[in-house]
């Protein structure tokens, strides 16, 4: 099969050659990195949203985003709002991971060895937050103050935050299974839940609640269970939550009142004149006939 390069008019994304010959992520990884490479700053990257615009199936589309968060592709984390104190999902995509292994099993390119490595030039890192896509800056651009990079271009600072919220996911992970646990059917160990604890992450990571997450692992269960740990685990693999819908605030039940004082009859009354209003009502009525 031959490949034509077709120089298109508008803009492009370029995938480094590790990315493009990766060893271990499925095809729909791959594209999936190659989409979300593409999208321009501050999109929205919810599996639903990417479902919603492929003919992939949702599970599709989770599975590999699971396969690019497992390999340090896509990283997630919860930010809140100093000023509303809404929560909200940032989602980094990078095509150079911090990974201490091999991103591919695969030889380089046989060929006349030059000064550079295969699959190189890589274009960085890319989040919702901001993208550096504009040319190398001029002399003069050079001399503006700089932003410190903790705080604007995701140095130290954001790592160390990044990583404090993985704990504390890692810790609600577990907190969730030994709950589970606590189900008569679905008892298990300590050594199980730290094993089972970072397959839930990923389902945390797309903001499904606890709750959730227990009613996707405890509903229909089967009769007879021969291994807890690998049912759990086949769950956690294929299968997703349901989103509860928050339920509407109740409408005040409107209560029938006196046409004449205003007084509120009590609950179920069919409304007119209460009974003091009628009394006087009469009592003025016979005295005019009196007259």
């Amino acid at each position: 099969m031959q490949v034509k390069r077709t120089k298109h008019a508008s803009g492009y994304v370029q995938i480094p050659n590790v990315i493009a010959r990766h060893g271990s992520l499925s095809l729909e990884a791959v594209g999936l990195l190659t989409r979300l490479l593409s999208l321009p700053d501050g999109t929205g990257a919810t599996v639903e949203r990417i479902t919603a615009q492929v003919s992939n199936g949702r599970r599709s589309v989770s599975k590999a985003m699971n396969e690019l968060i497992e390999a340090g592709y896509v990283r997630r984390a919860k930010v809140q709002d100093p000023e509303t104190g809404r929560w909200v999902t940032i989602t980094t995509v990078t095509d150079t991971p911090e990974t201490a292994t091999s991103p591919t099993d695969r030889l380089p390119t046989v060929g006349i060895a030059t000064g550079r490595a295969v699959g190189g030039s890589p274009i960085g890192r890319k989040t919702e937050e901001e993208k550096n896509t504009t040319p190398p800056p001029s002399p003069a651009q050079e001399a503006a103050p700089l932003v410190p990079e903790s705080a604007e271009q995701g140095g130290e600072g954001e790592a160390t935050f990044l990583n404090k919220i993985g704990r504390e996911m890692a810790r609600e992970a577990r907190r969730i299974l030994e709950r589970l646990s606590l189900h008569k059917s679905l008892p298990l160990s300590d050594q199980e839940i730290a094993r089972l604890a970072p397959k839930v992450m990923p389902w945390l990571r797309e903001d499904y609640r606890s709750d959730e997450i227990l009613q996707c692992l405890t509903t229909a269960l089967p009769e007879q269970i021969d291994s807890v740990p690998g049912l759990i685990s086949h769950r956690l693999r294929n299968f997703s939550p349901v989103r509860s819908t928050p339920q509407q605030p109740s409408k005040p039940v409107e209560r029938a009142h006196c046409e004449v004082c205003e007084v509120i009859f009590p609950l179920g009354h069919a409304g007119g004149v209460c009974r003091t209003c009628k009394d006087e009502m009469d009592r003025a009525a016979a005295h005019l006939a009196a007259l």
